[in-house]
């Protein structure tokens, strides 16, 4: 986990889902824990205060450090590839909920593909098309929450059948230029840009488009043709 707002999600949760024996080995450095409408804190006392605070492996949720650490979970019990996924219209904050990897289009089901309208990671996005997915998020994975948006009320399993448990080297998170920084935030947007010309001429592909808050670069992107997001 790095500094600030990480996107995750846990495929294996122990018996003990409460937030505090979850998150101890993080000690001072994690700050919060958001779920979808929900939070939950660490007091100075050494518990944990708020709504949302037992952890569910079909949930994802934004865990915030103070600086980076790693979280480890020894006592997990193994996922159920077939958990079952009941979501409202408009944003849901979901797990992925095995271990390994799946190209968004396979890991839907055909029935409900046309339902869901965008996928965001952190400082990942993908829109649906009708005919492709168009963005940076092309695949699902194991320990990634997913902010999922759908268009009706949907139930659903991932299928999980043509899973790779080998590391994918897909755009993960944020990227900037070397040099620059910028910081993960759970308020989080996404462009889609379609197109960019200049001088009346297409830009290039790994041409960098950046977005600034005034003088504050707050989001930046390679450019990778038609529909590329930039954070």
């Amino acid at each position: 986990l790095h500094a600030d707002a990480n996107l995750i999600s846990l495929y294996a949760v122990p018996e003990n889902n409460s937030a505090d024996n979850i998150f101890y080995t993080l000690g001072v450095e994690v700050i919060g824990v958001i779920s979808e409408s929900e939070s939950c804190y660490p007091t100075d006392r050494g518990d944990w205060i708020g709504r949302g605070c037992n952890i569910y492996p079909d949930k994802g949720y934004w865990v915030i450090m103070s600086e980076a650490d790693s979280l480890c979970i020894e006592d997990g019990i193994p996922p159920d590839t077939a958990i079952q996924y009941s979501l409202h219209s408009g944003d849901n904050l979901i797990s992925f909920p095995v271990e390994g990897s799946v190209d968004i289009s396979s890991s839907l089901p055909d029935i409900i593909e046309e339902s869901v309208s965008m996928i965001i990671g952190e400082g990942v996005a993908v829109i649906n098309m009708g005919d492709a997915w168009q963005g940076s998020l092309s695949i699902l994975s194991g320990g990634k929450g997913y902010w999922m948006n759908t268009t009706e009320d949907i139930s659903f399993a991932f299928d999980v059948s043509t899973m790779s448990r080998v590391k994918n080297d897909a755009v993960i998170g944020l990227t900037v230029p070397e040099g620059e920084e910028v910081y993960q935030s759970t308020q989080q947007a996404f462009y889609f840009i379609e197109d960019i010309t200049l001088d009346g001429l297409p830009i290039a592909d790994d041409d960098w488009i950046l977005a600034y808050n005034g003088k504050i670069m707050v989001g930046a992107r390679q450019w990778k043709g038609p529909f590329t997001d930039v954070p």
